[in-house]
């Protein structure tokens, strides 16, 4: 959305730059009778232009550069726990423990072989237990189970969009870990 709002800027501001009397007139000329534009009034016009063309392209751009970001996420998480390199994951609110490497392992392969759906968290809160998943680089995804959407979330610091992790194994399993 923000891309088409930054190309109808780019547009309005090349018919400004481009046609400074006709602009001015739009704005104000047809208030006036036999009126003219000053050449100062025709270089603002221009100026003005510019300046919209320059806006328009800086919204196109930035919102290309943040949707791919969030569109791609969830395939770098997953190229990140394919190519080992979890440090460690943690459950739990209060003491959160570590989880040992054959735990660690089954748990990256159940989020392998899951779907992971991108949704809106909004301001919904809740869980009954946490996580978090630290990498090599130090980097850390947050867990949040049986969170809002009834299932395992992941809400990730780089991103807008948080995920569901469609697994019921996985689901089951951290339901059941620790008991």
């Amino acid at each position: 959305m923000t891309g088409l709002i930054g190309f109808i800027i780019v547009a309005i501001g090349l018919v400004i730059a481009v046609w400074p009397k006709a602009a001015w007139y739009l704005r104000l000329g047809w208030r006036f009778k036999n009126a003219e534009p000053s050449g100062l009034a025709l270089g603002a016009e221009r100026v003005t232009g510019v300046i919209l063309v320059i806006a328009g392209f800086i919204l196109m751009v930035s919102s290309c550069a943040s949707g791919s970001a969030d569109r791609h996420w969830a395939e770098r998480f997953k190229e990140k726990l394919d190519s080992g390199q979890v440090q460690e994951i943690s459950i739990g609110l209060i003491n959160p423990a570590v989880l040992s490497g054959e735990e660690t392992t089954k748990m990256i392969q159940m989020i392998q072989d899951a779907e992971l759906r991108p949704f809106d968290s909004g301001n919904s809160f809740g869980a009954s237990n946490t996580g978090t998943i630290t990498f090599t680089d130090q980097t850390r995804v947050d867990i949040v189970i049986l969170g809002p959407t009834g299932g395992i979330e992941l809400h990730p610091d780089d991103t807008q969009t948080d995920y569901e992790i469609m697994s019921e194994e996985l689901k089951t399993w951290l339901a059941n870990y620790g008991n």
